[in-house]
This record gives structure tokens, sequence and C-alpha cells, in this order.
């Protein structure tokens, strides 16, 4: 065995529990081998409880029984739990000791030789070390020494750990925290508080109350959460509705908890606003004569924030001055205003009153307060104006004084007439009231009229004299009646005439007038009748033109916007108090009025055939006054020149007379409305277009229209056939009729177009000319004038021409004889029309036959164009024309090699020859191919050479020339030759060249000097 592993088992062994080998099957065994009686045993000792707070230290002590027992060998200390966990050690006679488990670290000893005791300090306790700890003792073995039980029997503590809260919070309904000592708010009066305070993580669970100062608030809302160990949480919540009493106040939430000695406390205060709690004012009424001054103050008590005061009287007061002061009381204030002003005799009341944020905010009424307002004054006679009374002979007449004063009781009122007491002697004068205000003339006279005033007093003093009524006592009355203006008015002119009923002296007004018209009843004013009506009184408007017509002035009237029924002769009648009068003198009225046309629903036609006459009469209903013998005349609006008479007279009426004619009659007051009639022209069925005898269209055509215009008045329709077969619409044809109004230019009246449309589209084939060539026919319904027309067209299919034919289709004559004529024809509609061509446009002759006058030459022939054409199109055609002839030649010489060659060219026709070469009158060469036509000059060949040719014409004449000197001179000439005419044009164009040069450099010298310009 390795060294190492001795040493790990020598600690073991010193740290393991040595038991000696005496006692190792005695009793019941335990952890270190020795046998205890933990449960069961009579010896068995009750635990010790011990309670402690989390966070401290803790002392748990083992007692040693030395004395009973012996010396001891180990203690050891166990937690427990399911598995009797050690959680320290101690070895007596090493002195060796070891925390172990949870108390690792935090435990430690100390062994009370003196007393015997083992004392294990704890610290810091934590919440998780509450539970149960056995201490076990092992003891020596000694000889001879037997062992109680209680040596065995181990010793246990409970351990109670109680833990302080981990905090204490307020908050509010919506979860804000409030700190300790925070004032919330502010609040109002009436408003609910919800306040919650919650505390957790202590043991045991803690108590969580709310207090008012000294006092436990009841009725809060409790919970609580306890955990298997013994922790947990509790929360509590109170709804508090806040009063004036809760100014300022403090409330505290309060924990408590095992764990602590004093509760944890956290504290707010509320800030709360509320209304005034009172408003008075002082004094509550008061006694002055106007023109005093007053003053009154009203106070608003217990209000926060500070009440707001404001005045209000009946009626509004003149305000000389005002003061305002705010005092605190306490937690709240009182507003203090007085205010200082002017009595009148209208203020009878004045009040105050008081608010703050919290009542507006709540909209609640305001606080008021008021006061009564007495005012002395001296008497003042109330007058709306100056009465006029009209009383009969023989009736009584009351008269009233009306007056304010204060006091009143005390008013006294003296009358007067015409500036005079009023003395009760000398007329029969009664009191009918006290005062003497309203009083009662009896048995009046004509002595009793006069101007009435009176006066008022009391004991403040004495009113003005005022004038009250001035009165007339009247007789039935006389009148005379005045028309105004008294010339005759017109009509036209919209005059108002006035008719005045006046009374003679000494009446100057009448109740009621009667007016008559012709000596009938035209009207008695004023009309009170309506009064009875059921409306009267409820309908606003009703009422009101009512009271209108009953407080007329009965004595004129205004006759508006006078007219014709307006003639004849007016009279009236008055009365008054006394009764009905006579009849008044009459005055004659007299209207002009203008002449009256006919309304507008006797509007005539008036019908008249074209060419034809017609009388056009003035349509009236009423000549007017004066009649009028005169009429202004319009045509379409347009007045007519010449024509002033009341009709006139249209001769050979024609699109221009068919018009809306209007008469204005007129006489010296003015003109009529006008009335209209219409004049209707007639005709019988006549043609404005009618369709061509013949027609067509182009054969690539989509779509044909005929068109036929008929002049009809009244109008006619038109339909159309083809070959006699009537056309309706279908997709082939399509039928447009439309009305035309009547044209002046052309005097044409109201006329049909009716177009006939082909929809070539939808034919089989299109156009074909063989099939498509029909009659087509327009036709027009008859009118009451006369018969219907119609019309026709031959319709043709046009196209280009086609199938062009010569005839002969090709000639050959000789020359200087006559051919015959060419003839040209082809297919064509419209027919074609003809030209010729000779040889590239020259020569053009008109014609379908090209005629050959006179004979021919050679320069005739060759090959003849003709050419078909009309309006859709042309057509050409080719023949030929071969003129046979003689071969004519010429000689022309070329070098080629230095080879001088001689070559015969010839004109013929047929152009097939025979070429003949002579030297000097001698047959040199016969050919009749191409290459005969030239002829090459060896060396030493001098003379004159010929050529002559052959064709089916015969032999043509003989051309030739001459070589003089030998072939080579020759060639060397004309190389010279050539050389000159090289060397000429080289120089020729250098000229050239040099001269657009010098052209082109003055061309730019002017136009830079232009632009320089």
């Amino acid at each position: 065995m390795k060294s190492i592993d001795v040493v790990f088992m020598l600690t073991i062994l010193m740290l393991g529990p040595e038991v000696p080998t005496a006692y190792k099957d005695r009793g019941q065994k335990s952890h270190h081998g020795r046998g205890y009686n933990t449960v069961g045993s009579r010896h068995h000792r009750p635990p010790t409880n011990i309670t402690a707070v989390n966070g401290v230290g803790v002392d748990l002590m083992c007692r040693v029984r030395v004395h009973e027992c012996g010396n001891f060998f180990s203690i050891v200390w166990y937690r427990e739990t399911d598995s009797q966990e050690r959680v320290y050690v101690y070895r007596h006679h090493s002195g060796v000791s070891k925390a172990e488990g949870v108390w690792s670290g935090r435990a430690s000893h100390v062994y009370d030789t003196t007393r015997f005791l083992m004392v294990v300090s704890l610290t810091p306790l934590i919440l998780e070390d509450q539970g149960k700890y056995r201490c076990e003792i092992t003891y020596e073995d000694q000889a001879g020494r037997w062992f109680k039980d209680s040596c065995l029997a181990a010793q246990v503590t409970n351990l109670i750990v109680y833990g302080q809260p981990d905090y204490v919070k307020v908050s509010l309904e919506n979860e804000t925290e409030v700190e300790n000592g925070a004032t919330i708010g502010p609040y109002v009066e009436g408003q609910l508080l919800v306040l919650r305070c919650d505390s957790s993580g202590g043991r045991p669970v803690p108590d969580v109350s709310w207090w008012n100062n000294t006092q436990k608030i009841l009725n809060s809302w409790d919970w609580r959460v306890e955990h298997e160990n013994g922790t947990g949480s509790a929360k509590s919540e109170i709804n508090v509705v806040l009063t004036r009493f809760d100014i300022g106040r403090e409330i505290s939430c309060r924990v408590n908890s095992s764990a602590t000695k004093d509760a944890l406390i956290s504290r707010l205060h509320l800030d709360v606003s509320v209304s005034p709690f009172s408003l008075v004012m002082d004094p509550d009424n008061n006694h002055i004569e106007e023109g005093g001054k007053i003053s009154v103050t009203c106070t608003a008590t217990q209000a926060k924030p500070p009440a707001f005061i404001y005045w209000n009287s009946d009626p509004k007061f003149e305000q000389l001055e005002e003061e305002e002061k705010v005092i605190q009381t306490n937690k709240t204030f009182t507003t203090i205003s007085k205010v200082t002003f002017k009595a009148h005799r209208e203020l009878t009341s004045l009040s105050c009153f008081a608010t703050n944020k919290v009542m507006d905010d709540k909209k609640m009424p305001h606080f008021s307060a008021s006061s009564t307002v007495n005012v002395k004054y001296r008497p003042e006679i109330l007058v709306h104006g100056l009465s006029v009374v009209y009383v009969v002979l023989g009736d009584n007449i009351g008269l009233h004084c009306n007056y304010k004063a204060n006091p009143a009781v005390t008013a006294k009122v003296t009358w007067y007439r015409n500036g005079k007491v009023l003395k009760h002697k000398n007329i029969d004068v009664r009191n009918i009231t006290l005062d003497g205000a309203e009083i009662s003339i009896n048995n009046a006279v004509r002595s009793s009229s006069g101007l009435y005033s009176c006066l008022v007093s009391n004991e403040v003093g004495t009113s003005q004299i005022v004038d009250i009524a001035s009165v007339y006592v009247e007789d039935v009355p006389e009148v005379v009646l005045t028309v105004d203006p008294v010339t005759p008015v017109s009509e036209p002119k919209k005059q108002n005439v006035t008719l005045i009923c006046d009374p003679l002296p000494p009446d100057e007004t009448l109740l009621q007038v009667k007016w008559f018209l012709d000596g009938e009843l035209l009207k008695k004013l004023p009309e009170c009748g309506f009064k009875n009506d059921s409306t009267y009184g409820n309908d606003i408007t009703f009422t009101a033109a009512v009271d209108a017509l009953c407080n007329m002035d009965p004595t004129k009237i205004i006759l508006e916007n006078v007219g014709r029924n307006f003639h004849g002769n007016y009279s009236c009648q008055g009365k008054n108090r006394a009764g009905w009068g006579k009849m008044s003198n009459s005055k004659y009225l007299s209207v002009y009025y203008p002449p009256v046309s006919v309304e507008k629903d006797q509007f005539q036609n008036l019908y008249v055939k074209k060419g034809e006459g017609l009388v056009v009469p003035c349509l009236m209903k009423d000549l007017g006054f004066p009649k009028a013998k005169s009429a202004v005349w319009l045509k379409d609006g347009i007045r007519m020149k010449n024509e002033s008479g009341l009709e006139f007279y249209i001769s050979n009426a024609g699109v221009e007379s068919d018009r809306n004619y209007t008469c204005i009659p007129f006489n010296s007051v003015g003109k009529g409305l006008g009335s209209s009639v219409s004049v209707l022209v007639t005709t019988k069925p006549a043609f404005v277009k009618m369709l061509t005898s013949n027609s067509g269209a182009p054969i690539d055509r989509k779509k044909v229209v005929l068109t036929c215009v008929v002049e009809c008045s009244p109008l006619c329709s038109i339909s159309w056939t083809k070959n006699n077969t009537t056309i309706n619409n279908s997709t082939e044809y399509q039928i447009f009729e439309r009305v035309k109004l009547r044209d002046y230019t052309t005097n044409t009246l109201s006329h049909v177009e009716s177009e006939l449309v082909f929809n070539i589209t939808s034919w089989t084939g299109g156009l074909v000319p063989e099939r498509d060539t029909s009659q087509y026919t327009c036709t027009s319904s008859e009118n009451k004038e006369g018969p219907g027309v119609n019309s026709s067209t031959l319709f043709r299919v046009h196209y280009s021409p086609r199938n062009i034919r010569i005839s002969p289709h090709i000639q050959t004559v000789k020359e200087k004889l006559r051919p015959r004529d060419f003839l040209c024809t082809a297919e064509a509609f419209p027919p074609a029309k003809y030209f010729w061509q000779f040889e590239n446009g020259t020569r053009t002759r008109k014609g379908a036959q090209l005629e050959f006058k006179s004979a021919i030459r050679r320069t005739d022939g060759g090959t003849y164009t003709c050419t078909a054409f009309n309006d859709m199109g042309n057509v050409k055609a080719e023949t030929n024309l071969n003129v046979v002839f003689k071969p004519d030649c010429f000689i022309k010489k070329e070098v080629r090699d230095r080879v001088l060659y001689l070559k015969c060219e010839v004109e013929a026709f047929p152009p097939n020859v025979t070429y003949y070469w002579y030297h000097n009158e001698d047959l040199i060469s016969s050919a009749v191919f191409s290459s005969a036509t030239q002829f090459e000059v060896t060396d030493g060949m001098q003379g004159e050479f010929s050529c002559q040719a052959r064709n089916l014409a015969g032999l043509g004449p003989r051309c030739d020339v001459k070589i003089n000197g030998p072939v080579a001179a020759l060639v060397a000439e004309t190389d010279f030759s050539f050389l000159m005419f090289g060397g000429g044009l080289v120089i020729f164009m250098f000229i050239v060249i040099t001269m657009t040069i010098i052209i082109c450099s003055l061309l730019m010298e002017k136009k830079t000097e232009r632009w320089k310009v």
C-alpha cells in the first residue's frame, strides 16, 4: 500500500467514532456504533425549544454527564431530517472539531469544563436553519463501570427561526408606489381613494393593517399567503370616501411580525380640496333714501382652494368700490368680499355667490346669499304719452294718474285742468281710489273738455305736474271727402289714390267710417270682427294682422296700384261716440289703362299654302281706355318695319312667312302684354333632292348611300324599292330618315331626308357588275296638301378596265407603205377611254384606234402601247409594228493593240444581214456572222475599202473609207491624237478645279463679312 493511502486512512480513523470494543454490542447502535435509546426509552429527554431571528447568532447547548457517565470521547450534532444529516463533530481528546453540511463555515463551539457544558454557536442564522437538532455524546469505556440508560439518551433542541419582512410597500389603485412620508393628491371631497399595502418575505407571515393616526381603520380587505416553510406575504386594501375632515390627515400602514420588536410603518398624508362650508352676507337688509351709500360684506369659509365671490343685483347696481381678502385658517381658506354702491330706487335685492375649482369641476350649484334693499324716493308719474279722450255728451270721464313712489302709502294726488287745480265744487268729480290717483267726472258737458294734469307727493318729496289726457266732449260728426290726386290716374304707373274722410270742427277724430263706391258699401273701418275668430290669440301672425286691421285709422284709405276696376263715385260716412253722421259729398275717380291682349293659352295657329296670301289679326280682349288703334308687330321677336295697324297681310307665303308673330297694341297710356299667332305655311310633297337617273359605285366599295330629300308640310315619310320590290331594314340595307328644319336660304319648308345605305360587306361576293345592276326608287307619302312624289336611278357597278385587246396583234410592213389601223378594246364601267404611246411616251395619240394616214418610215417601227382608263383605274397592252427596210452602213476605224480595224456598223430590219467587204472594188469577204462586221487592215494594205449589207428587203448601198499611207503611221497618228485629246482634257479639268476654288473662296469671304456685320 502506498503512503498516501495510509495517511487518508489515518485521517478517517481520527475523525471517525472511536468506540471501545467492550461496548459494541450493548444496546441500540448509534451512528458511531454506540447504542442509544432515542425513542421509547423511559429516560428520553423532552426537546429544548429555542427561538431566534435570522441574521443573528444562536447558542445550542449539550450537557455532558461526567459524574454519571464518566469522561466522554466525542460530541456529534445531527439535524433531524429524513437522512439524519450530521452538522457538527467534536473529538475531546484531540480537540478537533468540524462544522459540516448546512453548518459548514458558520458553527464553532466552546466547552465549559466547569459546568461540563458543550456550547455550539451558529451565526448568522438563516430561515432554513429552523428544525430539530440532536446532540449525541459518546462516553469512554471504563472497567467495571456500568452505564445508565440516561448516558445513552440524546439531547434534542427544537430551533425556531423567525424572519423579518423584506419590505413594506404602499401603492395606489393604479399600482403607483407611494414613498414613506409622501403627500398624495390633490383629491376632491367625495372622491373614492383606494390604498393598498403589502409585505412579504418574513416568518411567520406578517400582519398588515391601516391606521388613522392612533385608531385602526376597520373594514379593510385583507389577503394572506403562507408557504410550507412558514414564510409568506400579506396585503391589505382600504377604500376611503374623502371628506373635508381628511384635509392633511396622516394615514399609515403598519406591518407587525414576531421577528421584529417594533412594527414597520409607512406613512402618507392626504391633500384634499373642498368646497366652501358656508356663505354669509352682512347685513341681510338695508333701508336708505335714494342716493345714499350702502356697504355689504359676504364671507365664504373653510374652502380649499380659496373661494371666488361675485355679486349680482336686480337690477345691476353701480359699484363704487370693492375689497376682497383671503385668510388661511388652519388648513382651509376664508374669503371676505365687501362692496360699496350708491342706492337707487330700482334696486330691490342684492346677492353674492361663492364657488371654487372643486365646485366648478363637479358642476355644483354655487353658494348664494341675498339681502333686501328698501330705497325711499319721491313720487314719479309714469306717463307713456298724452292720452286723447273723446266723450259723448252725458257720459262719464275716467282719468288715472299712474305713478310710483316709496313709501307709496302716504302718497296723495292733486288734479289740474288747463293748468288750474280741479275744483270739485264746480263739476261732479268722484275719487275712485283713496290717494286720488283715479277719478271719475260724471255727466260730461261741453265745458268738461280740456287738458287734465296731476301732481303726486309723499314724505320724501313732490313730483312735477304731468299732463295726463286731452278730453273732448263731442256730438255726431259731419264729414267731407277729398281725393288725391284729383286728376285721372294711369293704371300702368301703379299709382296710389288716397281717400280722406275728414270730420268738420269741432270734431277731430272719428271712431268708424263707412266707405261707399257708386252708392254701395265698400268697406267699414276699422275691422275688428276677426277678434272673435278662434285663431285670434293663438296664432301670433294672425293676431298681429287682426290687431293691425282693428287699430288702423278709419278716416283714410289708400287705393294701391289703382286699375280699371277702381272706376266710380266714392263717398263716406263718419261715426264718433255720439253716433253716425250724414253721408259726405261724392267724388268721381277716372282710371286710364292700356289695351289687354288675349291670354297666352289662347295662342292660335294660322295655316296658309305656300305661295298664297293671309291676313294676320292682332288678338285682344280689351282695346283699353282710350281705345288702342296701333300696334307693334314682331316676327320671331324682331320688330317688323312698316307694320303698325291692328292687322297685316302676307302675300306669296313662303319659308320667311312660316314664323311666330307677336302683336303688342298700345294707346296713350301704355301697351298691352302682347299676343302671338303662329303662321304655318303648308305645301304638298316636292323634291328638294332627287335621285340621278344613273348612279353607281366602285366594285371595291364597302358602303353605298343613296339620298332623297322631300319638302312637305305637314311632314311626310319616304320609302324605298328595288326593281319595284319594297326595301326594309336588314343586314343588306339600312334606311335612315331625318326631319330637317326649314331652310331660309333656299325657301325650303321643313323637309324629310332619307338615306338608303348598302351594307355591301354582307353581300355575297361584294359588288358584282352583272348581278347588281338594278333600279332603285324613293317614294314619299302624301299629305293633306297633295299626293306623294318619287324618283328612280339605275345603279351600276363601276370597275376599272380589264380584258384589254389590240387588233391586229402585230404588223410587219415595208418602209414607205401604209399599214392597217390598230384597234384597242377593253371591258369597263364607266366605259374606258384610250390613248396610245410609242417608245417610252413619245408620239401620244388619243382614242381607241391608232390610224396611220400615210406611208411609214423606218423610224415608225417599234412598240406601241395602248392604255385603257376610267376613274377607277387603267390597264395597258402592247403591240409591235415592224418596218422592213434595206441596210444602211458606215465604217468606223478602231485601233486596238496597235492594230487598225475597220468596223462596219449597219442599221436594218430584219437585223440579220450578210456583210460584204470590198478592197478597191474587189470582194474580199462575205459573211453573216457578227464577227464579219469588222476587218483587220494589215501592213501593206492601202486604197479604198467598202462595206455593203443585205437582208430580206434587199442589198443596201455601199459605205467606204480610204487608207492612204502605211498602217503603222496611221496607228501612231491615232496614238498622238489620243494623247492630244487626253492632255487637253487634263488641262481643262485643272482650269475648272482652279476656278471652282477661287469662286468658293470669294463666296466664303462675303459670307464671313455678312456674319461680321
